[in-house]
């Protein structure tokens, strides 16, 4: 596959914009973390899902963001229904006996989502790129599925099709709603042999006079800043919290909670929603760390914890854009 040479691009592998980010972690680096780190311990299975909210009629500026499992967030508007890296799979691995199983079950099934215009996929790997889910989600429906560059050939020849790809700051739409794949800083691979190959990122949504960002998987950098510079502070931001530890080996690709924080402050997020975090044991860290060094690092940070939400599987948040000349309002089913 090839693509035109950029910044980003050598003609072989996609980059970071910050080519220093260590990124590429070999065999050594994995081997010493499984050697000398200890990961804590996660219960079999977590059962404190809540019921979700599908059902509310959204008028024009107003928006519910559904967390199902780990990345996987449903996104309504007034104008459209989004589902970002649907992720329904009892494993995250190209193996179905083995690798990280699922310590939560989803918020909701494939059967309860309601009708689903747009799928966002932000990048190959294997706990956002469920490729069993995309099979069930289109044959429900054929929803119009968006992906990096390099993404739409593997889908199209698992049978997965209406397939859309961009490169970084390009969009496209479906009805009055725009879709731009932005830059974040991480990585692409499903197997050994093609590490970089494919392009990663996140996307900012705009619908329904509401701006999103949806980040997939990111290290901490200079991205939030120049996303928010481009677009203007972002409305709702869907920010990952959880597999960080140990920092030494993660802390290029994956935010920690305090990260997240800073990532917040950076888009001028009015709310912010956690993902990628107490469904999929990736990292060392304990099941609900992320949650409480989330509060933690508001408390430092000094922002009011209801502008950024750890959600429960399941759980509902209700947005409303202000006016010019009020808050907005967001609550919690």
């Amino acid at each position: 596959m090839k693509y035109p040479i950029s910044d980003h691009y050598d003609g072989k592998h996609f980059h970071n914009e910050d080519r220093n980010t260590d990124v590429n972690k070999g065999f050594t680096d994995i081997l010493k973390w499984k050697l000398k780190e200890r990961a804590k311990v996660w219960p079999e299975m977590v059962y404190d899902n809540v019921k979700p909210n599908f059902t509310k009629t959204l008028g024009p500026r107003e928006a519910a963001v559904t967390f199902i499992n780990h990345a996987s967030d449903f996104i309504q508007t007034h104008d459209v229904n989004v589902i970002t890296d649907p992720v329904f799979s009892e494993r995250v691995s190209p193996l179905t006996w083995a690798g990280p199983k699922r310590h939560r079950n989803p918020g909701a099934t494939i059967e309860e989502l309601p009708k689903l215009d747009v799928i966002l996929i932000s990048h190959n790997h294997y706990d956002h790129l469920d490729l069993a889910a995309l099979k069930k989600l289109v044959k429900k429906e054929n929803p119009k599925i968006i992906v990096p560059l390099g993404n739409k050939e593997f889908l199209e020849k698992n049978g997965v099709t209406n397939v859309t790809e961009l490169d970084w700051w390009q969009n496209c739409a479906f009805g009055s709603s725009i879709f731009t794949l932005v830059p974040m800083q991480h990585w692409s691979s499903r197997s050994p042999l093609d590490r970089c190959e494919t392009l990663w990122g996140g996307f900012v949504i705009k619908s329904s006079e509401i701006k999103f960002l949806f980040s997939g998987d990111s290290g901490y950098g200079p991205q939030f800043k120049e996303i928010s510079n481009r677009f203007g502070p972002m409305d709702v931001s869907l920010l990952p919290i959880g597999a960080y530890e140990p920092r030494w080996f993660m802390k290029d690709h994956h935010m920690n909670p305090s990260d997240a924080v800073k990532a917040h402050l950076d888009l001028k997020s009015e709310l912010s929603i956690a993902l990628h975090f107490g469904t999929f044991q990736l990292t060392d860290e304990g099941i609900e760390d992320p949650v409480t060094e989330l509060d933690s690092a508001l408390r430092e940070a000094k922002v009011d914890p209801s502008q950024f939400i750890a959600p429960k599987n399941g759980q509902t948040i209700f947005y409303k854009k202000s006016e010019p000349s009020g808050p907005h309002r967001t609550h919690r089913d």
